[in-house]
């Protein structure tokens, strides 16, 4: 009966329609009779077109090591809007998926925090340069990465305009545009498109497992509350003014615009003074001086 689960799943190619309709070593025929029972019924399957291996790839090896977060257009073409996804990137499980107002921090913000509460803490977070992850960032630091700081989790971001470095997240978002035709509620969609890729889909880098049978939650518990700014024990505490500019003992230092207003630490470590925010060491003093 492989034509039904085929309509359903739309772009699946044999190999992964034969993983889920049998469970491992149990199957009564191999992937090459799924093939050509699906082409007999008018559901011709090809495999899945072979990419080039990248030069250089990357996997963590525990859930929630690395988090991987962009947004995607979705929607019909009068209709689109905004969706961001959160991707873990060991077990590939979906943490979060649905559209979001704009690419702001706020919007971000407030679907990271909830599943910050759903999924807890990861140690990483990898995303790319667009407005809302580094919209007040000079060379180093935006809001975005501040916040994540004071909850432990340290900011990473792809270099400009080299999407490869994201390749997970991107390629989730190919098996979105595949899969998803949004013909009613974009939400509805986006919901069942998670579900059904969380927990029904096999993944082949997962050896046919999905992700969902794979991932768990962190054990780090996200706090009830924003944490304010804090700073290790010994730290000389200093205020940034309005530029992100820094002054300590005669001369200034630029932090960014994303330090404006805010408290930084200063901690001499190895008889080298540094800049601390939370558990994280920024920078060098030295090399921050104007």
């Amino acid at each position: 009966r492989p034509g039904a689960p085929r309509k359903r799943c739309s772009g699946w190619c044999w190999a992964r329609l034969h993983a889920l309709l049998w469970p491992p070593g149990e199957a009564p025929v191999c992937e090459r009779t799924v093939a050509r029972i699906l082409a007999r019924a008018g559901r011709r399957c090809l495999p899945e077109r072979l990419v080039d291996p990248a030069p250089h790839r990357f996997e963590r090896e525990a859930p929630n090591e690395l988090w991987q977060a962009d947004f995607k257009r979705i929607g019909p073409r009068k209709e689109r809007r905004e969706a961001l996804s959160v991707l873990d990137d060991a077990t590939r499980f979906c943490i979060a998926l649905a559209g979001v107002e704009d690419q702001t921090l706020g919007s971000v913000w407030e679907m990271l925090w909830e599943a910050f509460g759903q999924f807890g803490l990861p140690e990483q977070i990898l995303t790319d340069n667009g407005p809302a992850f580094r919209s007040n960032a000079t060379w180093r630091w935006s809001s975005f990465d501040l916040r994540l700081m004071l909850l432990g989790i340290r900011p990473l971001h792809g270099r400009p305009y080299h999407p490869q470095t994201q390749g997970k997240v991107e390629r989730f978002h190919g098996t979105l545009e595949r899969e998803v035709r949004f013909e009613g509620s974009s939400e509805e969609e986006l919901s069942r498109f998670r579900d059904r890729y969380n927990w029904v889909r096999p993944h082949h880098a997962l050896a046919m497992r999905t992700p969902g049978s794979v991932y768990v939650p962190s054990a780090r518990v996200r706090p009830a509350r924003m944490p304010e700014p804090f700073f290790p024990a010994g730290a000389h505490l200093r205020r940034c003014d309005d530029s992100g500019v820094l002054t300590y003992r005669g001369c200034r230092y630029k932090l960014g615009r994303a330090m404006a207003r805010l408290p930084i630490g200063i901690l001499v470590m190895d008889e080298v003074a540094r800049f601390v925010w939370g558990d994280f060491v920024l920078a060098d003093l030295k090399d921050m001086r104007v």
